[in-house]
C-alpha cells in the first residue's frame, strides 16, 4: 500500500515579501535571518526566508497530498510566484487573499482557485474523524462573524490576521481558527487536518458536548440567539 494522502492548511506565507520580516521578528528567528542581515540586504534576507519556507513545505508535504492555501501566498511578481509554485510539492487549492495578484494567470498550478470554499471530510477518508458525523470546514482568507452552515456544525478557518485575533477566537468559544503561519495554531508549521480537527474537538469537548452541530446550538443559546 502507498502512503495515505494527507490534507494540510496554511495561510499568509508571504513569499517574496521583505516587509513581513520587519513585522514578525519570530518569523525572522524561525528562518534564521537577523535584523542586521535584513537591514544590510533585504533581497538576500527574503531569499533566505523563501528557501526556508520552501524546505519547510517540501519536508512536510508529499506529492499527492492536498494543500489548501488560504490567501496571501506570494507578494513577488508573477515570474517569482511561478518559480516557487514549480518547486512546491502537493496538489494546491487557492482561497484568494488580498495579496494574491501575482497568482493571476497561474491557475494551472492549482486544483481550484476562488474566494471561499467549503470542504468536507469523513471517517472513510480519515479514521481519526468521528464515524457518526462529517467534518465540514468553511475556508476564507478573512475571519467571518458567521458562515454557511455554521448552525449545522461547520467550522471556519481563516488567515489574514497573523495570529492577532487568536485571543478573540478563543474567548468567543467560536469554532473559528487562524491557520496563518504566524498564528498560535500553526506556529511556523504547515498544519495538517488532524491537528485542525483535534483543535476543534477540544473546544467542543470542553463544553461537555460530543457533536459539532450540538455545540453550535449550545453556543448560540449562550450568545442569546436562541431563547
Amino acid at each position: 500500500m502507498g502512503t495515505k494522502i494527507k490534507t494540510f492548511f496554511c495561510a499568509d506565507l508571504h513569499f517574496g515579501h521583505q516587509t513581513i520580516l520587519y513585522h514578525h521578528p519570530s518569523r525572522r528567528d524561525e528562518c534564521g535571518v537577523t535584523l542586521e542581515e535584513l537591514q544590510k540586504d533585504k533581497n538576500a534576507a527574503i531569499e533566505k526566508h523563501d528557501e526556508w519556507l520552501i524546505n519547510l513545505w517540501n519536508s512536510t508535504i508529499n506529492k499527492e497530498d492536498h494543500v489548501y492555501i488560504i490567501g496571501d501566498f506570494c507578494l513577488g511578481n508573477k515570474e517569482c510566484t511561478e518559480h516557487i509554485l514549480q518547486r512546491l510539492k502537493g496538489k494546491k487549492f487557492l482561497v484568494r487573499g488580498n495579496h494574491d495578484r501575482s497568482c493571476n494567470g497561474l491557475e494551472r498550478y492549482f486544483e481550484w482557485v476562488g474566494d471561499i470554499k467549503e470542504v468536507k471530510f469523513t471517517h472513510n477518508q480519515y479514521d481519526f474523524i468521528d464515524p457518526e458525523e462529517t467534518f465540514c470546514v468553511e475556508l476564507c482568507h478573512y475571519p467571518l462573524f458567521t458562515w454557511n452552515r455554521r448552525t449545522h456544525g461547520t467550522v471556519h478557518i481563516h488567515g489574514h490576521c497573523h495570529g492577532s485575533i487568536d485571543y478573540v477566537n478563543i474567548l468567543s468559544k467560536e469554532l473559528r481558527a487562524d491557520v496563518g503561519l504566524d498564528g498560535t495554531l500553526s506556529n511556523y508549521k504547515i498544519v495538517d487536518l488532524e491537528t485542525v480537527y483535534n483543535y476543534f474537538v477540544k473546544i467542543r469537548n470542553n463544553a461537555g458536548i460530543n457533536k459539532f452541530a450540538d455545540y453550535q446550538e449550545w453556543l448560540m443559546e449562550q450568545q442569546g440567539f436562541r431563547m
